[in-house]
């Protein structure tokens, strides 16, 4: 997710020849214990502790609280937020109020800076008929979600903070409710708006914005985590066409810029790293899935609701680039209070983030 998983997590088959194999997610048992509906998740401590090798760096720990509030029909109406992040710290935003709106088929997610006392942004959010996320619009992002079941299918992660969009299709499998793997092409769709940039050689004229002359020549490039170019030619050519295809994407991030034979240069566009080519998931066989599972936390608190129906908790996710490990803590009342994840990367970093839940009962 970028954003979810920013989660900024995304992905049903389109992998490369069927050579890849997804470990074994057979169901030997099933528990039978769900937390029992009167209980209610209050909040968590959120405690991140990164260890870098390559390159070494100190990364001191960052702690975030999120306190939740409900409305009358027990939806998530608002979450208290705070950090001791320097980098939160460096744009004022260490205490925040986030709030949820519902209207029809809408969710209004708006931030507050409370020490500001103004709102940092807000979000707007689609559900369809079952109450399944489909469509998320935020300040330099979308995301769009289509369902089999109750399991999600595809996601597509478009990007739009410079004018220009750069977008990205990748595909969920699933196995008796549970998800195996995630499946991305390898392709990004770039798409540009009509001006571009004119050159600044001409002071007098302060308004820089001009209309592009198609064709374009596009030029992107890949951090693979050396730059790697690809060039473009006569794109748009018919004066219709304004997007373009880069293909064999990987894990890293990426740019693209176009210019046409006036000089005239779109904005930057911009794809961020972390979608890979496959993920593979694992889960536990004997624990359903619950409240305080990785990836409905952070579906919750970016959603308000949980867009990850898996039968069971989420054991591991690996990808090529990383491996998340997940452990759970479930008391006697069959509630997760601590949720563990340890994250490795194959350069040999590793982030450790520990969820420390509270709940209150209705």
């Amino acid at each position: 997710m970028k954003k979810l998983f920013s989660f900024s997590l995304a992905v049903t088959t389109l992998l490369l020849g069927g050579l890849l194999f997804a470990p074994s997610c057979k169901k030997v048992w099933h528990a039978t214990n769900p937390t029992p509906s009167n209980f209610k998740l209050l909040g968590y401590t959120k405690i991140i502790t990164k260890t870098m090798v390559a390159p070494i760096m100190y990364i001191p720990a960052v702690t975030e609280t999120y306190s939740f509030g409900y409305d009358g029909n027990n939806r998530l109406s608002q979450i208290l937020y705070a950090t001791n992040d320097s980098n939160m710290k460096k744009l004022g935003l260490l205490d925040l109020r986030i709030t949820f709106d519902y209207s029809a088929d809408s969710i209004i997610k708006t931030i507050y800076n409370l020490k500001a006392a103004n709102i940092v942004e807000q979000d707007t959010f689609i559900q369809n008929a079952y109450g399944q996320i489909i469509f998320g619009n935020f300040l330099k992002e979308r995301h769009t979600y289509t369902y089999a079941g109750s399991l999600l299918a595809s996601q597509t992660d478009t990007y739009l903070d410079s004018g220009t969009t750069v977008s990205g299709t990748s595909f969920f499998t699933s196995d008796n409710k549970d998800f195996l793997h995630q499946a991305f092409n390898g392709s990004l769709t770039a798409t540009f708006p009509n001006i571009g940039i004119r050159p600044d050689i001409t002071p007098a004229f302060p308004q820089r914005d001009s209309i592009l002359s198609y064709p374009l020549t596009v030029v992107w490039n890949t951090f693979d985590p050396y730059i790697s170019t690809t060039t473009h030619n006569s794109v748009g050519v018919d004066g219709v066409d304004q997007t373009d295809i880069l293909t064999g994407y990987h894990s890293n991030g990426a740019t693209v810029d176009a210019y046409d034979a006036n000089g005239i240069f779109v904005r930057t566009g911009y794809f961020p790293a972390g979608l890979y080519t496959t993920k593979f998931f694992q889960i536990y066989d004997f624990f359903d899935d619950r409240v305080g599972d990785y990836m409905q936390l952070q579906s919750f608190t970016t959603y308000g609701v949980n867009i990850y129906h898996e039968s069971h908790l989420v054991k591991q996710m690996t990808s090529t680039y990383d491996t998340t490990f997940v452990t759970y803590n479930i008391d006697a009342q069959s509630k997760i209070t601590q949720t563990q994840v340890l994250i490795k990367d194959i350069k040999g970093n590793s982030t450790s983030i520990i969820y420390k839940l509270t709940y209150d009962t209705n």
